[in-house]
C-alpha cells in the first residue's frame, strides 16, 4: 500500500514538473506578431545595446549614444488624438505624448546634446523639453513604442559627424561646379538666341 502510494506521488510530481516546464517554455518562446518587438524592432524602453561604440574624431574619443532610454528620466502621457479608429477615438486616449528636458538627460552625451537642440529647434519647448507624440496606431503601446523609436532616431542623427573632404574629392566637387556652371551659361545663350530671333522675326 505505502508503495503504490509512494509511485502516485512520483507520477504526479513528474507530470506537474512537465507542465510547469511546458508553461514556461511556451511563455518565452511565443510573442504575437503584433508585439512592441515585431512591430518595433529595439524600441523596448529598457533596451541596451551590447557593445558600446567609440567614435574617435580629432583624436578624441567621445562617448556614444547606446540606445538605453530611462523611462524615470522622461514624462509620458497619453491623450485623446485623431488617428485612425474612427468614433473609438472619442473615447480611447491612444495618442501619447513623450517629452524629457534635454539638458538634464545624463543618458545622452553632451556633444550631442548641442546637435540634437541646434537640429531639434521646432521641437523643442522654451523650457527646454523635446516634445515628441504619436498616434500612428489605435493601441497606446504601441505609440509609445513609436515615440521612443522616433527620439531615438532623432539622437542618432544628431551623433552623424561631419566627413571632412580630402584634397582629391575638393577637386572632384570643383570640377563639377565648373562643369555645372558652364552647362547654365551656354543655356542661357541659347535662350538669348531664341529670344532675339524671334524680335528679327
Amino acid at each position: 500500500m505505502a508503495l503504490r502510494r509512494f509511485r502516485s506521488c512520483l507520477t504526479k510530481l513528474h507530470v506537474s514538473a512537465n507542465y510547469h516546464s511546458f508553461v514556461r517554455l511556451c511563455s518565452s518562446t511565443y510573442k504575437s506578431k503584433y508585439s512592441i518587438e515585431n512591430i518595433y524592432p529595439n524600441s523596448d524602453p529598457n533596451f541596451l545595446r551590447k557593445v558600446e561604440f567609440k567614435h574617435t574624431y580629432n583624436n578624441d574619443t567621445e562617448e556614444e549614444f547606446t540606445g538605453y532610454i530611462p523611462l524615470d528620466d522622461i514624462s509620458i502621457k497619453a491623450v485623446r488624438g485623431s488617428g485612425p479608429g474612427g468614433q473609438n477615438v472619442n473615447k480611447v486616449s491612444s495618442k501619447v505624448e513623450v517629452r524629457f528636458h534635454v539638458e538634464s538627460a545624463t543618458w545622452i552625451p553632451e556633444w550631442i546634446k548641442k546637435n540634437l537642440i541646434e537640429n531639434e529647434k521646432g521641437r523643442i519647448t522654451k523650457d527646454g523639453d523635446l516634445v515628441v507624440t504619436s498616434e500612428k496606431t489605435r493601441t497606446q503601446m504601441l505609440n509609445q513604442a513609436d515615440c521612443l523609436d522616433k527620439v531615438r532616431e532623432m539622437i542618432y542623427n544628431s551623433a552623424k559627424k561631419p566627413v571632412e573632404m580630402t584634397e582629391e574629392y575638393k577637386k572632384v566637387v570643383a570640377k563639377r561646379l565648373a562643369k555645372a556652371n558652364m552647362e547654365r551659361l551656354q543655356r542661357k545663350r541659347a535662350d538669348s538666341l531664341k529670344k532675339k530671333n524671334r524680335r528679327s522675326e
